[in-house]
């Protein structure tokens, strides 16, 4: 792409210009970025680590770290976990505006949320995809979050058929195949904007633990689908022109015991629905009167934070709508919190007379979901292109920041409304 030469002071000022108006361009929806025809390439990696690039061999994202911008430092939304910052990252919106606020919540009108990647749970903001097509740019979205809704069907002009829940999903170097094919199209023809979920080392992560084989396999597996990815992209005719990025939706962190809330309001007498995921527990009262003396019973405790629905850290931006539970209970690292429901069925009568505090070791080693800010729940950021830094390596992406920049990287506007705003230190 030919660029005009300009002085070192002109520059100066232009980034410090950028850097003033970032945030003021990213939620007033102007369209600031000098896209010249670029299309943009995201892949999410779930659970992706940090210390998974220190730890194994990862020559593809070498490379990467050579030639782009990057951080080990992605700052999720809390809770930290999947679904919820799949959605903050599509949509640059904190949980409080698009109404995911964990992988699985009471909705008083709707019922049980759980795991849903249907666009139709978002209460506001617009998902990167459905923002580009409202401006008339084609996507494609392959198991993306929000890739669907099930009033309107397909949300993206791409979508692979039959990939309505996780389970229908290909395995990695499949929808690695589905996002070459799409890359490898004719410019002319090829998605502007082709966004990718992949299952990445999550699930071995949490069985195995972080350096298992198992999860050293399925990190050498990622990076040779971003391998993949990269000599696909320097093969087109366009390649100069087509930017990628890779990135995560949270870290991962040992843990050792699982707190057994079912017990634990058993024991105590209090009548809430405890509804669980990683390392939180939203108990939801249909007596008000209720909650004083469940924060009374409870504050005892030292594994976990008891927090009232309307006094949590201004950091969570969870909001205060009635999906959040009456009382947030988050675990402190070792500890992890997950429903009887999902624990295996012959020990779910653990839940009625055990301990309050069991030993989990041998079922999950690793998990995610404590408040951003804790040591290993942030995840990577890799972006690679002529809209990017060569080279370079920022403090830190916060997940809201992704959708903004990427939309300012090809030229449009960002959904409506956006918290995040646009990550300049990254851009050339």
């Amino acid at each position: 792409m030919k660029q005009r030469r300009r002085s070192g002071w002109g520059s100066a000022i232009r980034l410090l210009i950028l850097s003033a108006t970032a945030g003021l361009a990213a939620t007033a929806g102007t369209a600031v970025g000098d896209d010249d025809g670029r299309t943009a390439v995201v892949m999410l990696f779930d659970g992706f680590a940090p210390r998974y690039l220190e730890l194994f061999p990862t020559p593809a994202f070498d490379r990467l770290r050579r030639e782009g911008a990057w951080t080990q430092r992605m700052d999720p939304a809390f809770p930290t976990i999947s679904l919820i910052n799949g959605v903050t990252i599509s949509t640059g919106c904190w949980p409080e505006h698009h109404g995911i606020v964990t992988n699985v919540f009471l909705d008083p009108e709707r019922g049980l949320y759980d795991h849903a990647s249907d666009s139709d749970w978002l209460i506001g903001c617009e998902h990167m995809h459905q923002a580009a097509e409202r401006q008339g740019v084609r996507t494609a979205a392959l198991g993306w979050v929000g890739h669907h809704s099930a009033n309107r069907g397909a949300q993206a002009s791409t979508v692979p058929p039959g990939e309505e829940g996780f389970e229908d999903f290909p395995d990695d170097p499949g929808r690695g195949d589905q996002l070459v094919a799409q890359i490898a199209r004719p410019p002319q023809e090829r998605p502007r904007l082709i966004l990718a979920y992949f299952k990445g080392p999550d699930a071995a992560g949490h069985l195995d633990g972080m350096e298992a084989d198992t999860t050293r396999a399925a990190v050498v597996e990622a990076d040779s689908i971003v391998a993949r990815v990269l000599d696909r992209i320097d093969a087109q005719p366009d390649a100069d022109r087509i930017q990628l990025i890779v990135t995560t939706d949270h870290g991962m962190v040992p843990v050792e015991r699982v707190v057994n809330i079912a017990r634990i309001l058993r024991r105590h007498d209090l009548p809430a629905r405890a509804v669980s995921t990683g390392t939180t527990s939203f108990l939801y009262f249909d007596d008000p009167k209720a909650v004083d003396s469940a924060v009374e019973k409870l504050s005892g405790y030292t594994e976990f934070d008891v927090v009232r629905r309307d006094a949590q850290p201004p950091h969570w931006h969870l909001g205060t709508g009635p999906r959040v539970g009456d009382l947030v209970i988050s675990a402190h690292p070792p500890y992890f919190i997950e429903d009887v429901s999902v624990w295996p069925w012959y020990l779910r009568w653990l839940g009625i007379v055990g301990p309050d505090f069991l030993d989990a070791r041998g079922a999950i080693k690793a998990t995610h979901g404590y408040p951003t800010g804790t040591p290993g729940v942030e995840g990577i950021f890799y972006a690679r292109g002529s809209a990017f830094a060569v080279g370079r390596e920022v403090e830190r992406v916060r997940a809201i920041d992704i959708h903004p920049t990427v939309m300012h990287v090809l030229g449009l506007e960002p959904g409506h409304p956006v918290d995040g705003a646009i990550a300049v230190r990254l851009l050339r």
